[in-house]
């Protein structure tokens, strides 16, 4: 566990070329980039959000990835960095990129405006720059040295804030994938509400003072440039490119891992998709639940956002007894195919042992063998006619059909009308999930 802090590695002038080796980082990997808040979270928050970062971690480390952040110990940061010590030492390669005037590095004490770098990283390439979004073009430069051409670099956004949002501009104009996790507030929100604009968030670059940097709401966006006036126009085009994917905080670690795992397996430039891979040709003797995959497309919400609370709510109550119905449907349909294929096999070992046993018509052993593979291709096919559970099968069905009806109906008119076809949401599942289903 890293306690010294990041290797500090600096950059000669902002606009230099940015050299995988000689920065002293890998190449040739998957790149997964953390965006979202500079300021404090509320308490409550952040204990919501550690564990779903714990987990994209994990996955990112399972990929081989490589993790890029601001470097600097506020805000999302410095969750990621909770979250990478959380995992004793397997948490993945973690590189920070900050500008040099706004960070403190090698053990240095934080001068007025400055922060500490996260000591849970592995790197920190600090810019020439004295303002927050400076470090931009060398972070997203960096990006580019460590994935190359044919690995994918997608981004999670976590709250946001005017860094964030020139951020966004650049990672989606270069046609790479974005996992929004609302929930969090901030330009995270405004995306999966629809109106990625600034409105309703402080331009970078204000004219109000800039935030104490010891304090809890230090802000390292807050000394970058004012956001163009174009700026949010191309945001509000970028991110229905097909290249965004919503998941609600609400919904869980296992959601957005899911997303988390397909983007990092996609080629660079490959849309977001939620599709179920293909059935395997040959069924497997031990059975593996495969993955939860989101009901529908991720991106969905940004096209639609009047349906956004729906597909919240169906999220929450109806894909958990889907997925599970699925699972359970799943597995009796294998156990049907091996089954089906053994009983093939014993009748293909019953034609081969009376062949044998017209060539060796002295010898008793190839009858036996005959007798005992008939029987058990006999004993196999019966079983194995009971053994898909149709019933489950049905259970998935009509979990799907209230999953998509209840996306189908008039938005709620009010926050009372949303809680009422919620509980009778709950209760239509519960009804299906542990109720007797009629076949069709």
């Amino acid at each position: 566990m890293p306690t010294a802090g990041p290797r500090v590695r600096r950059l000669a002038h902002p606009d230099a070329d940015v050299r995988a080796r000689a920065l002293g980082l890998p190449r040739g990997r998957p790149v997964l980039v953390v965006l979202g808040t500079a300021g404090a979270l509320d308490t409550d928050l952040a204990a919501a959000v550690l564990p779903v970062l714990r987990s994209v971690l994990a996955r990112a480390s399972a990929a081989d990835a490589v993790v890029v952040t601001s470097g600097a110990d506020a805000g999302v940061t410095h969750l990621v960095g909770l979250a990478a010590e959380s995992l004793d030492g397997r948490w993945p390669r973690m590189v920070g990129v900050a500008p040099s005037g706004r960070v403190a590095a090698e053990d240095a004490e934080p001068a007025e405006g400055e922060l500490r770098l996260n000591v849970n990283h592995d790197t920190a390439v600090l810019v020439p720059g004295s303002k927050w979004g400076e470090e931009l073009p060398a972070l997203f430069r960096v990006v580019d040295a460590v994935a190359g051409r044919k690995r994918p670099a997608p981004a999670l956004l976590v709250g946001g804030d005017g860094t964030a949002r020139s951020a966004l501009v650049d990672h989606l104009s270069r046609d790479r994938p974005l996992l929004v996790l609302a929930g969090t507030g901030g330009l995270a929100d405004e995306i999966a509400a629809g109106t990625p604009t600034a409105a309703n968030a402080p331009l970078v670059g204000s004219s109000a003072e800039e935030p104490d940097p010891a304090g809890p709401t230090a802000d390292p966006g807050a000394g970058a440039e004012a956001t163009p006036d174009g700026q949010d126009d191309d945001l509000a085009v970028l991110v229905r490119s097909g290249q965004v994917a919503v998941v609600h905080l609400d919904e869980g670690a296992d959601k957005v891992v899911a997303v988390v795992r397909r983007v990092l397996g996609n080629r660079p430039g490959s849309r977001l998709h939620a599709d179920a891979p293909p059935p395997a040709v040959w069924p497997r003797f031990r059975f593996r639940a495969p993955e939860p995959h989101p009901v529908i497309d991720p991106g969905y919400v940004l096209d639609y956002p009047l349906l956004a609370d729906a597909i919240h709510d169906a999220n929450q109550l109806v894909a958990p007894a889907l997925h599970e119905s699925e699972e359970a449907a799943l597995r009796s349909r294998e156990r049907a195919r091996l089954l089906t294929v053994l009983a093939l096999a014993a009748g293909f070992g019953a034609t081969v042992f009376a062949a044998l046993q017209v060539w060796l018509r002295d010898q008793p052993w190839p009858g036996v063998l005959l007798a005992a593979s008939g029987a058990a291709a006999a004993v196999l096919a019966v079983v194995a006619r009971g053994g898909e559970d149709p019933e489950a099968g049905a259970r998935a069905e009509r979990l799907r059909a209230l999953y998509f009806d209840h996306l189908a109906a008039p938005p709620a008119a009010d926050d009372a009308e949303r809680e009422e076809r919620a509980r009778e949401l709950a209760t239509a599942v519960a009804r299906l999930r542990h109720g007797s289903v009629d076949r069709p």
